[in-house]
């Protein structure tokens, strides 16, 4: 309790005590009021000093007096609740008789569904393979691409075969230059030989299929030696189965291209041999 509180309570029951004498003692004198409340104020317990110096109190004004709390009132029973009666629920009516389904009639057997009939092993065709290289080649004029060169067969690859098809164009071209000569000079029998021999040359001509890698480029030299000389001195050809004779155009013409042929084939007839 601190010292405001003891104050409080000391002035608290200076009252109660000057009350109480005031109602024992009607005729007591003021003097010995007075007495009496010094009396109570030397009872008065001294405030314990605290560690802190207490400032001089200033004239405090007499508290009021503080009303006591007033007893919590009791709370006072709350009425109970009179006894309504709950009304009784009306009669749920009473279901009627629900009419009891009639029996479905079980489904008949339906028939099944005719089984799929399992399909048959079908024979897988076999994987296509390469195409073989046809039999035959059709080849056609570069001066003239809608007439025909020829149709030439196509044979497994012989180095021996083609060694020989390249010595056949080169004496055809050596033959059929010295005819250009004749040509040249108006002899028709010379004439008709270079029509002979260039059919012979046309009609000997084969190609190869499945060519080794190392005889690759002496293959393209037979084949390019066959077709360019029978397509350059063709006109030549045709001037003579015409007429007899050849312009000088043509023989010019004729005459060239036998010797670049002769000067492409003849390396590569001399490596064909050298092969063997």
């Amino acid at each position: 309790m601190n010292t405001y509180t003891r104050k409080k309570a000391a002035i608290f029951g200076l009252i109660l005590l000057l009350f109480i004498a005031a109602c024992s003692q009607p005729s007591q004198s003021a003097d010995e009021v007075a007495e009496a409340e010094t009396a109570v104020e030397e009872t008065e317990p001294t405030a314990e000093p605290t560690e802190e110096p207490t400032e001089a109190p200033t004239d405090t004004p007499e508290p009021t007096n503080t009303p006591e709390p007033t007893d919590t009132p009791i709370p006072t029973d709350t009425p109970e609740p009179t006894d309504t009666p709950t009304p009784l629920p009306t009669d749920t009516p009473v279901p009627t008789d629900t009419p009891t389904p009639t029996e479905t009639p079980v489904p008949t057997d339906t028939p099944t569904s005719t089984p799929i009939p399992l399909p048959t092993n079908t024979p897988v065709p076999p994987e296509p393979t390469e195409e073989p290289t046809p039999d035959n080649i059709t080849l056609y004029y570069i001066s003239n691409p809608n007439d025909i060169l020829g149709t030439f067969p196509v044979r497994p690859f012989d180095k021996a075969a083609m060694y020989s098809n390249m010595l056949n164009i080169q004496n055809a071209l050596n033959a059929m230059k010295g005819q250009l000569d004749g040509i040249r000079n108006g002899d028709g029998a010379a004439c008709d030989a270079y029509v002979s021999t260039y059919n012979n040359l046309l009609f000997s001509g084969v190609f190869y299929d499945e060519i080794p890698a190392d005889w690759e480029d002496l293959a393209f030299g037979y084949e390019v030696s066959f077709i360019f000389s029978l397509d350059r001195t063709r006109p030549a050809y045709l001037s003579c189965v015409d007429s007899g004779g050849v312009d000088q155009f043509n023989l010019d013409l004729a005459f060239l291209t036998i010797e670049q042929t002769l000067n492409f084939l003849n390396p590569r007839v001399n490596e064909a041999a050298a092969r063997q």
